[in-house]
């Protein structure tokens, strides 16, 4: 469904991204992890067509991305950076129907089924109670949820999410993560998320992507990428590592 071949990218003269070779199925959940600086950012930036490389092969569905219209890859992709600000105080509504703009036939033309789609992703994402409030108004982690569901109501076939779970709390962390699990499975959407969460990674992505130093370490399933010698190589720490007993999946605990 995608797939990047040879891919270098560089900011003046300092190389960020170098000689990154990856490919996603569609329908698959995968999380692409790393310290800061890693390059993790703008590889998804990449993805989306918002950074041009200087070298390299993106192809979406079998065909360059740059063969895509930026309308034609709204309908396909929805990228959601780590901080989205606005210069208009919208109300939550009008953020959630952004999501509609790449199926606009006229200006600001909304179609029964467009805001049908709306009033779903808001009840999916628990915002229509404050439908109406003033998104710039909201805690970080309220408009965190405005902004996915905004993201949703592209029906997108791939989505891109930056550090989704940032600003929420436990209850939403599950609640996201759990919500983008039920729509891989059931529509068969492709997620790549960009996290710092590891245990989060492990507990519901089938594929992990440790990046570090602008290229790919190991990218495979979790127990291959959630090693002693990895993360602690990459990361700096000291990490333990076992099996939570109740989601038999990895947990990590980093140590000093």
């Amino acid at each position: 469904m995608l797939e990047i071949r040879n891919l270098n990218f560089t900011y003046g003269k300092n190389p960020v991204l170098r000689e990154i070779n990856f490919s996603v199925a569609a329908g698959e959940f995968i999380s692409i992890i790393g310290p800061n600086g890693a390059g993790k950012s703008t590889l998804i930036k990449m993805m989306d067509g918002i950074l041009k490389a200087e070298q390299s092969d993106i192809l979406l569905e079998g065909k360059p991305i740059s063969d895509f219209s930026r309308k034609e890859l709204a309908q396909r992709i929805a990228y959601l950076p780590q901080d989205s600000k606005f210069a208009f105080s919208y109300t939550v509504r009008e953020v959630v129907m952004m999501g509609r703009f790449p199926y606009l036939r006229g200006v600001l033309t909304y179609t029964a089924e467009d805001l049908q789609i709306v009033r779903e992703m808001m009840t999916l994402m628990e915002i229509e109670q404050f439908a109406e409030r003033r998104f710039n108004e909201l805690s970080g982690g309220e408009k965190q949820r405005v902004l996915i569901a905004s993201a949703l109501a592209q029906q997108p076939r791939i989505i891109l999410l930056d550090e989704p779970t940032n600003a929420l709390d436990l209850h939403h962390q599950i609640a996201i993560y759990h919500i983008l699990k039920k729509l891989q499975k059931e529509q068969n959407l492709t997620i790549i998320v960009v996290t710092h969460d590891i245990n989060l990674a492990a507990q519901y992505c089938e594929r992990i992507t440790l990046m570090g130093n602008g290229m790919i370490i190991r990218d495979d399933e979790p127990k291959k990428v959630l090693q002693f010698n990895l993360l602690q190589d990459t990361f700096g720490v000291k990490v333990y590592i076992d099996i939570n007993p109740l989601t038999d999946t990895l947990y990590i605990l980093p140590y000093e």
